[in-house]
Order: structure tokens, then C-alpha cells, then sequence
């Protein structure tokens, strides 16, 4: 129960923000949910006034939908047995005349249940006049016809319309806004509640602090017996039924769950799930809020696979590219835009990040911990931790630091107010992903491949050889794909390469170097030269196509002689046609040749150094002003 313990610190630490509504940077409303509330996304709001009458209804949009609502043990991870929540509620609970209008209660009559838990929290010391005023409503039992009433909701021949279809817009009109916003029929709508008083704007019930504080004031004082709490230590009231609704509104996936009584839960090793561990229902709310703060606040989701790290200060993801850790830290800073805008020496961005990273880790405590979670659900009702550590922040920033030293390019496919920029340092593991399997990444690949590289980041493990040669194989294959894609997966196989062979740790930068003699490299850089001669020849006649070297680049990966001896025939005219700038580039590949040990000039397949050699021989030529291709 180490990662519940890890939250519930969290919780405490950040206790003063509960119930107080925030904003990310994407202006996104998020709120660190108060013990015995949870998330739920709600589609009709409903206005009463303080006497407790009807006053006016709306649909929600889906953008305002979640709703912080009051919950209690047996709702807050209810499923199919009835249980309802503290106010706000779906229409099976707050509807009196929900069977009237076609509704059919699957076991218990839920509105009863609902009336009567209302009615204790308007009896005890703790009540609410708002909360009393939605009482005296719904003891009424006619919330379905105002709301028909109202136009809000539909009925024909006094049942609910399930489905909207074309044929009823003769009677109906246009579509109704409830009918976009429900996944199912009209029965399944789930209803908030705000207060109208005269000359006022409506009060909100939801995220109102004065309603927090007396319903979880009440609330405890119904806690069942204590117990032993593993996540604390302590003894305290104790639950089996942990929350539900972690990633967002409506995701019913659990972490903690031991409902199975009948299969292979815990049958064999335990007859109670109980001696498996006893949780506090303190710690379950405070630990899971926590959690659902954090996702919605920095978590990283692809594909429902959620991402995070968090610590009692900013921290840097493991997942982001160095332009993402340098742009968090430097903002609009002169430093950031060096480093995206000018040409770079690996000293200079070494310096910038150190600086960077004493940015991020000046608010943290000497050893505070830094922690790093994967969540994702196998079924729809039962979530996995697939990763969980705690690191000190010590350790945690040196082996940051250590990934973006050493998976180290440059690269020039990011995009900044609609103009691409180069920058310089480790690309992003989902960029990582998305280049090794190209059109075949679809997000489950992509999240899988995410999920193998957290761990090179975060433990210093090698880069796993699948993903490796996966990039090689697509980076040497340049037709297969548009330009654009091609240049960003050499330059994002060239960081992994680089990593993977450990190349040049020394020297840690992209310029060429004329004194490797690796065969790979070699053969890398006279395929370079090959294709910028004839670029340069087909730009002075005009000509618009890829040259033999691109061409030939995956064959030429395989059998490096074989195929450069065919490249190597075709270069004779553009040699020619290039005169004595022809002779410049003939010079260069005799020298590299001259390079090569004999045994290293065979036929043998080149791995990833070849990628490297190739690109910093190509930067090389580029930047030369005598061989720009304008001359």
C-alpha cells in the first residue's frame, strides 16, 4: 500500500486546497476533492428556490459537466446494487414520479432510499436551509414533469422517450440539447441542483464550501466501527468500497476491489478480504482524490493509460522532450529561445539544463521524494497499477539529467505558432514511439511503447532492442514516407542511437567527426556525401526527385558494398556536371575511404552508427557556404 500512502501524504500537504476550484494552464477547472465527494458528470441542472418549488432547468453542456457531488461509502463506489449519493443524483434517485414516466427500478425503490438519507442530513446538528429547500422538492415527487414541462426532457403517452429519432421531429422539432449529451436514454440523466434566491444569481450546490463542510461534517458522525488502517497505522473507521471514477466522470474501473467472492479474488490464500488489508475510509478518500487531482491537474492519458509524476513542488515528466523541460523552466527566457533558435554546443545546452533542473529542484526538500505511477484498466471495472516508485529527488534529477545528456540531437520538427524550430536535446518518448512504428502506431502501440521507455528514464535501463532496430529499419527507409516524417525520424533515431551505442560520450555533441574509424559510421558518411553531390547536381539542372543515395538508403543499410558500388556508378554524370566542385566531393570520399580497415569494407549489415555518420556528414556539407546549393 506503498503508492496509497504516498497520496495520502500528498493529500495532507495540499489539504488547505480542497474544495477551491483551480485552473491548469489549459484553463481547465480542477478541484482537489474534499473527503466523501467525488466526480460525476452531470447533464441536467436544476434551479429551486429557497421554499422549495420549482424554478427553471437547463442541459449542460459537456464541457461544464463534472460536478462535484457529496457520496457516501456504499455510493461512492456503487455499481448495479442501489445506493445513493449525498444531494446531487440520478433521476432514478431524486424523481418521485420516475416510475410514473416509464422508469423501472432494477431492485429497491432508489428514490425511497434517496428521501430517506436526505432526511437524516436535514435532521441532524449539521443541516443546510439549501439542502432543506431541495428536500421539500423532491418530497413532492414531481421533478420528471416539471422538467417535461420545461421542455428539458420528452414524453410520449406519458412514458420517457428512450431514443430520439428523425421521425419525431414533426412533433417535436429540432433535436433536444439533452439528446447530444446522454450515452443513454433520458432515464439515465444524472441531476444537480442549485438554489434561487430573489435578486440573487442562482447559488450552485455543487462546490459550494458551506455544503462541503456540513455534509462531511454529518457524515462522519455516521462512520461505521474502527479498525486497524494499514495505510496509516492507525485505528480508524474502516471500508471495503473504495472509489471508483479515477481517470474521469464516468470511469467505473477500480483500483481496489474484493467483490469476487465466488471465483479467484482471493479464494485460497484468504477467506475474508479483509486479511488481505484493512483501509481507512479517511485514507481511500484522500489517497484516491489525490490521485484524481493529480491525473487532471499534470497526468499524461493516451488511450485511458495515465501517466504520472508528481512531487511536493513542480517536477519534470519523464515523457517530455527537452524543449518541454526547458520551455516549462525558462519560459519566455533568453535562455529557452537560445536553445531553440541558434545553433548549440552540447557545453552550452549542458549548462542550460543543469540550470533548468536547479530550477525545478530548488522548491523540493533535501531528499523529498519523487514519485511516478502507470494506471490502466484491463476491464472497465478493475484498474492496474503497471508502475509505482518513489524516488529521492537527488537520484530522480540525476538520472533526468542523464537521459536528456545522452539521447542528445538536434531536432527540427517541432512546431511554434504554426513555424517549425530546431532544438536541441532528447525528443519525447511519444515522439520515440510514433517514429519507431510509423502509421502503424496506433495509440495502444504507442502507450505499450511509452510504457517500455519510462524505466530507461527513470532507472538508467538500456533502451529495449525492439524499438531500436524498429527505428533503424524505418530511418533507413526514406520512401516510405513524406519528407517531413523522414527527417523527424532520422533525427529522433539518432538520439536513440546515440544513447544506444553510448557514441561519443566524451565529446557528447552532433558535429562531425573526422577522426571516427567505426565502419558504420564510415559507410554513413559516404552515403551523405553520395546524396548531397547529386542534390546539388539535380538542383543545378532543375530537376525535382530523390536521389540514389535516398533511394537506395534501405538496401544500402543491408549490403553497404553491393549497393554502393550501384550508387557509386550512378554519381559518375552528376560528377561530371558539377565540374570542379565534382572533384571537391570525390576527394571527400576518397579520404573516408582511405579511413576504413580492410576487413571493415564488406558486405555485413550497418547498425544505427551508420544514421549518426550520415546525418553529421550531410550538417557538415550544408553549412559549408562554398557548397550551399544556391551556387
Amino acid at each position: 500500500m506503498s503508492w496509497l500512502n504516498d497520496l495520502y501524504e500528498t493529500y495532507e500537504e495540499n489539504a488547505e486546497q480542497a474544495g477551491k476550484i483551480q485552473r491548469t494552464n489549459y484553463g481547465k477547472e480542477i478541484v482537489l476533492l474534499p473527503v466523501s465527494h467525488a466526480y460525476q458528470n452531470a447533464q441536467i441542472e436544476v434551479t429551486i428556490t429557497t421554499k422549495g418549488d420549482f424554478y427553471s432547468a437547463k442541459v449542460i453542456p459537456k464541457e461544464e459537466a463534472p460536478t462535484v457531488i457529496p457520496v457516501t461509502i456504499s455510493s461512492a463506489g456503487r455499481t448495479s446494487k442501489p445506493a445513493p449519493h449525498g444531494l446531487h443524483d440520478g433521476l432514478q434517485y431524486v424523481a418521485g414520479d420516475y416510475e410514473a414516466y416509464g422508469g423501472v427500478y432494477k431492485q429497491a425503490n432508489s428514490y425511497q432510499q434517496y428521501i430517506a438519507q436526505l432526511e437524516k442530513w436535514c435532521q441532524s446538528d449539521f443541516a443546510h436551509p439549501s439542502v432543506q429547500s431541495i428536500l421539500i422538492y423532491l418530497k413532492k415527487g414531481n421533478l420528471i414533469e416539471d422538467l417535461v414541462q420545461e421542455r428539458i426532457m420528452f414524453e410520449k403517452d406519458h412514458q420517457l422517450i428512450p431514443k430520439w429519432s428523425k421521425e419525431l421531429e414533426s412533433e417535436f422539432g429540432e433535436k433536444p440539447p439533452l439528446f447530444n449529451v446522454l450515452s443513454g436514454d433520458q432515464t439515465t440523466a444524472f441531476i444537480r441542483f442549485s438554489i434561487h434566491e430573489p435578486g440573487k444569481s442562482n447559488r450552485p450546490l455543487w462546490g459550494d464550501i458551506e455544503i462541503i463542510d456540513s455534509f462531511v461534517n454529518y457524515y462522519s458522525d455516521e462512520l461505521p466501527k474502527a479498525g486497524l488502517d494499514y495505510v496509516t497505522g492507525r485505528i480508524l473507521p474502516l471500508t471495503e468500497n473504495h472509489p471508483s471514477k479515477v481517470r474521469y466522470g464516468g470511469d467505473m474501473a477500480k483500483i481496489i476491489s474484493g467483490n469476487d467472492t465466488v471465483n479467484f479474488t482471493y479464494r485460497g490464500r484468504f477467506s475474508d478480504k479483509n486479511q488481505v488489508a484493512s483501509i481507512s475510509y479517511e485514507a481511500s478518500q484522500k489517497g484516491h482524490n489525490a490521485l484524481k487531482w493529480l491525473i487532471a491537474k499534470q497526468g499524461y492519458i493516451i488511450d485511458g493509460r495515465v501517466f504520472l509524476t508528481w512531487g511536493k513542488a513542480e517536477v519534470p515528466s519523464p515523457q517530455a522532450s527537452s524543449y518541454d523541460l526547458f520551455a516549462g523552466f525558462y519560459a519566455e527566457d533568453e535562455g529557452a529561445e537560445s536553445l531553440v533558435t541558434n545553433d548549440t554546443t552540447h557545453q552550452q545546452f549542458s549548462e542550460l539544463l543543469k540550470k533548468a533542473l536547479k530550477g525545478y529542484s530548488v522548491n523540493l526538500a533535501y531528499h523529498a521524494p519523487v514519485h511516478i505511477m502507470i494506471l490502466d484498466a484491463a476491464t472497465p471495472g478493475r484498474m492496474g497499477i503497471l508502475y509505482h516508485r518513489s524516488i529521492e529527488k537527488e537520484q530522480y534529477f540525476r538520472r533526468i539529467e542523464a537521459w536528456h545528456q545522452t539521447c542528445f540531437w538536434r531536432h527540427t520538427y517541432g512546431m511554434k505558432n504554426k513555424e517549425r524550430y530546431t532544438f536541441w536535446g532528447a525528443p519525447s518518448l511519444r515522439d520515440i514511439a510514433e517514429s519507431a512504428y510509423g502509421a502503424r502506431a496506433n495509440d495502444t502501440l504507442v502507450k505499450n511503447t511509452i510504457n517500455e521507455l519510462f524505466p530507461c528514464v527513470v532507472d538508467g535501463k538500456n533502451i529495449p532492442v525492439n524499438i531500436v532496430r524498429s527505428l533503424l529499419q524505418r530511418a533507413s527507409n526514406p520512401v516510405s514516407m513524406e519528407n517531413w516524417e523522414w527527417q523527424k525520424t532520422l533525427s529522433i533515431a539518432c538520439a536513440v542511437m546515440k544513447k544506444h551505442f553510448n557514441f561519443k560520450e566524451e565529446e557528447k555533441n552532433v558535429a562531425l567527426d573526422k577522426n571516427e574509424t567505426d565502419r558504420n559510421y564510415l559507410f554513413g558518411r559516404m552515403l551523405a556525401v553520395a546524396d548531397v553531390l547529386e542534390e546539388r547536381a539535380l538542383y543545378k539542372a532543375g530537376i525535382k526527385r530523390s536521389t540514389n543515395a535516398i533511394r537506395y538508403m534501405n538496401a544500402f543499410s543491408s549490403h553497404p558494398v553491393t549497393t554502393w558500388k550501384i550508387i557509386q556508378a550512378n554519381l559518375i554524370p552528376y560528377q561530371a556536371r558539377l565540374r570542379n566542385k565534382g572533384g571537391f566531393y570525390q576527394m571527400l570520399l576518397d579520404e573516408i575511404g582511405a579511413s576504413f580497415k580492410i576487413e571493415d569494407y564488406s558486405d555485413k549489415a550497418l547498425n544505427g552508427k551508420y544514421l549518426l555518420g550520415y546525418y553529421s556528414q550531410r550538417a557538415e556539407l550544408n553549412k559549408k557556404p562554398e557548397e550551399k546549393t544556391e551556387d
